[in-house]
């Protein structure tokens, strides 16, 4: 079990002595009047009611020996309300004049002044790159998957229709006609112009006409058109699904279902005909694809979420901006297959029934931490140096899997700064149990969108203004955001640096780091294609990292949260929760461009700086080796077309120091 308590405040004022020091000086300076109404300024900016106290007690006990199965024994007494912006609203207004006057007395000097990481390499396309880095002010769309809903499977449904698209219906016409009517004057298939065959007739003809399709043999006896067979047999050998959907006519149902069916056994085996599917509307059958003749098969009872492509017939000609197939031997340019281990995407939005945010617009930062004391100290002042311009809270919620070093004295240190809350597991049996920390962190959660971190994540400065600020214009939209990570080291620096001056983390070091495959930049942007690959639909959830994904609460609750099945072993627990993110909750992957953050590398891990030689012997560990890691063969047999998909980017990104 865990016992925690918040330590108490006073008139909402942090209990340090510097800060109490210079908030009393304020005060008597210029007046009690002024004071107070900066106080109940400050009280109303964080959301605090008034006649409320500042802070109550909060007891949190959890038995953590049931953790797997959810089961965790909680018990509230009241609810804590630490006031996670007064510091930033306290302290801004003197930040900020104590920086104008830096720059008024040093602002040459600070102007030339280059980080010394990058002055030290004399890269000038670095010093470039981290300028961009620096300035998150404001967000940007790079990369969005439209629409939301997506096949577990990594191939296609193809539906594909019979009459004048798998048959040559015209052919059996006329040769029918022929035998049955020479009287009528036939309407050659170069002059078709309605897709009802009878009205292409003088009314007096329109009956005979219509009585071709009850003479016994007339859909049996038709022939595939050009290449249709093959074609077929191509997608179901590429691992597509492909169904034949056909409408009965309606004039002659019995007949004509039983010849389809026999046809099908004819010319494509017996094995296909379980496949057929006879229906009047076919918007009610799903899948990727509907190849059809007829121009305006997509009007029925429902939307379709098939896209419609036209296989070309004369009558059909204006379809608009639909996809033509002009014929089969062009079918995989034509249905965008690009490649064997691509993930499309059927086009079905699932709109959400219940309200994403109830509350608002407000965040909770969660994540777990083992012995990151010095890391997770950075990791917590940057959350303090979130600049926020909008009306929103947040909150920082950390589960401690049983570490050993001195994470209380941290708490003490910022729970004044932030609306911080600290879950404290014992007695685990395997401490690299992450699943089901983040779940008992967000269990714990007050706020409605999650900010899934690692403890070694500093959010750049407008983090979370900018992902609100993307949220709030389309707060329907139940989207998974992440984005990029620049890998750095920062140790030799302390959190006080980073409480005082934010831009501290220029100073940062660029490494390559073994979490990023020594990679100069994520590994993602570099060799992974994220934006074109989240774009398309190809295995968007393969980039949403536990470190960085945010995403709201509500589709953590439908899905049942992280699958803790992965504790005890390293990795791939966020890919498997992305999964079911997107496939089972309808979630939206979006890369933000403004919520990119810093990845501190562990101390002591002989990092090599950016541009330097790497020494990729010895470096065999959990993240490397695959082959002998439980999850990877569980991740593997979780997504279909994963293991070839990333198999295929591990060759690309560091075939030779992977093992699988």
């Amino acid at each position: 079990h865990l016992h925690h308590q918040a330590s108490s405040t006073e008139n909402g004022r942090q209990t340090d002595g510097k800060s109490t020091r210079a908030a009393t000086h304020s005060d008597d300076a210029k007046g009690r009047r002024e004071g107070g109404e900066r106080r109940h300024a400050r009280r109303h900016a964080c959301g605090f009611a008034p006649g409320k106290t500042d802070l109550q007690s909060e007891l949190i006990r959890f038995d953590s020996g049931h953790c797997e199965s959810h089961a965790f024994a909680q018990r509230w007494v009241g609810r804590k309300l630490s006031h996670h912006t007064t510091h930033r609203v306290c302290s801004r207004e003197r930040f900020e004049k104590k920086e104008e006057k830096k720059k008024q007395q040093h602002g040459a000097e600070f102007a030339d002044e280059l980080p010394f990481h990058a002055a030290q390499r004399g890269c000038r396309e670095w010093q470039c790159r981290e300028k961009e880095q620096q300035d998150t002010e404001g967000h940007h769309v790079i990369a969005v998957a439209n629409p939301v809903h997506y096949h577990a499977d990594n191939k296609l449904t193809v539906l594909v229709d019979m009459d004048n698209t798998l048959c040559n219906y015209e052919e059996a016409f006329e040769r029918t006609m022929k035998e049955r009517y020479p009287e009528v004057g036939l309407v050659g298939a170069e002059k078709r112009v309605n897709w009802d065959i009878t009205l292409d007739y003088a009314e007096e003809h329109r009956e005979k006409v219509k009585s071709v399709a009850g003479v016994k043999g007339f859909f049996l006896g038709m022939k595939p058109n050009e290449g249709a067979v093959e074609a077929i047999k191509a997608m179901d050998a590429a691992g597509h699904k492909v169904l034949i959907v056909s409408a009965p006519d309606p004039n002659y149902t019995a007949q004509c279902s039983q010849e389809k069916y026999q046809w099908v056994e004819q010319h494509l085996g017996a094995e296909w005909a379980p496949r057929v599917i006879l229906t009047r509307d076919k918007t009610t059958i799903r899948g990727d694809y509907l190849i059809d003749d007829k121009p305006h098969c997509d009007i029925g009872a429902v939307k379709p979420e098939w896209k419609h492509v036209v296989y070309s017939q004369t009558y059909n000609t204006k379809c608009g901006d639909k996809s033509v197939l002009n014929s089969w031997a062009d079918w995989k340019d034509v249905l965008t297959v690009k490649a064997p281990l691509d993930c499309t995407i059927a086009k079905n939005p699932r709109p959400l029934e219940d309200e994403l945010y109830p509350t608002g617009i407000n965040f909770s930062c969660v994540f777990p931490s083992f012995n990151q004391e010095s890391i997770v100290k950075k990791t917590l002042a940057g959350l303090c140096k979130q600049k926020i311009k909008s009306d929103f809270k947040f909150e920082v919620v950390i589960v401690d899997n049983n570490s050993t070093d001195d994470i209380d004295a941290i708490y003490r240190k910022y729970r004044t700064k932030l609306d911080l809350t600290l879950v404290q597991r014992r007695k685990l049996e395997n401490t690299f149990s992450v699943p089901s920390a983040r779940n008992m962190g967000i269990q714990q959660a007050k706020y409605d969108y999650i900010i899934g971190m690692d403890s070694d994540v500093i959010l750049n400065e407008h983090f979370l203004e900018n992902i609100y600020q993307k949220l709030s214009k389309d707060r329907s939209t139940p989207y998974m955001v992440t984005a990029e990570r620049w890998f750095v080291s920062t140790e030799g620096f302390t959190d006080d640096e980073l409480l005082d001056d934010y831009t501290v983390t220029e100073k940062y070091p660029r490494i390559l780091s073994k979490a990023n495959y020594f990679k100069e930049r994520d590994n993602r942007f570099s060799h992974g294609n994220i934006v074109a690959n989240v774009t398309k639909g190809w295995q968007p959830w393969a980039y949403f990292y536990g470190m960085h994904t945010a995403f709201p609460k509500k589709i953590w609750e439908k899905i049942g949260g992280y699958n803790e099945v992965y504790d005890g072993y390293w990795g791939y627990d966020d890919i498997h929760f992305a999964w079911e993110m997107t496939v089972k909750g309808g979630c939206v992957p979006l890369v933000l461009g403004g919520t990119e953050v810093f990845h501190q590398e562990p101390y002591g891990s002989e990092w090599v700086p950016v541009g330097g030689v790497v020494d990729k012997l010895g470096t065999s560990n959990p993240r490397l080796n695959k082959k002998d890691n439980p999850n990877w063969q569980r991740i593997c047999q979780t997504i279909p077309g994963y293991a070839d998909w990333k198999t295929d980017h591990y060759q690309k990104l560091a075939g030779d120091i992977v093992t699988l």
